[in-house]
């Protein structure tokens, strides 16, 4: 009887140090996966659009605009870097938009990842989901504006 109370002991001890929580391990693990350079491969807009006037619409405007680029790094310490064209659009009457690359915008900071949901912690930019090598930001805008911005891992 003495022994049986030892093993249920025992047993009970390796149940417990089996459920403690690794959480500090997946967020160690996220962190090393999102650190990279990104380069934007999507703008998409709420509705098709032909700024480039080719007689082709798209909802991306890297489709459109060749001028239209970004790079987004970021780092093992922390911190990130992007280099983004804006992308400016004006209401010209009903369902016509003008279109066209804006001004070259350089951001940094420091970033947190938790739960694939990477925050840039600046207020220019949404959080973006991380999934295997692509960064999404939500934006949401309505039309003329943003729906969401992706960017690739190189």
């Amino acid at each position: 009887m003495k022994n049986f109370k030892y093993v249920l002991v025992f047993c009970s001890i390796i149940i417990l140090g089996a459920c403690s929580s690794d959480e500090g391990v997946n967020e160690a693990q996220e962190s090393s996966l999102v650190i990279g350079t990104y380069d934007l491969t999507e703008v998409y807009l709420s509705a098709a659009q032909d700024p480039n006037e080719d007689g082709v619409s798209s909802v991306n405007m890297l489709d459109e605009l060749s001028c239209l680029t970004g790079l987004l790094t970021v780092s093992a310490d922390g911190t990130w870097d992007m280099d983004l064209i804006e992308l400016n659009i004006t209401s010209i009457t009903g369902d016509l938009y003008d279109i066209r690359c804006g001004r070259a915008i350089n951001h940094t900071g420091k970033w947190t990842i938790l739960s694939n949901v990477l925050n840039l912690n600046n207020s220019e930019f949404s959080t973006m989901i991380f999934n295997s090598s692509t960064l999404t930001e939500s934006i949401n805008d309505d039309l003329p504006g943003i729906l969401n911005r992706k960017f690739l891992k190189q």
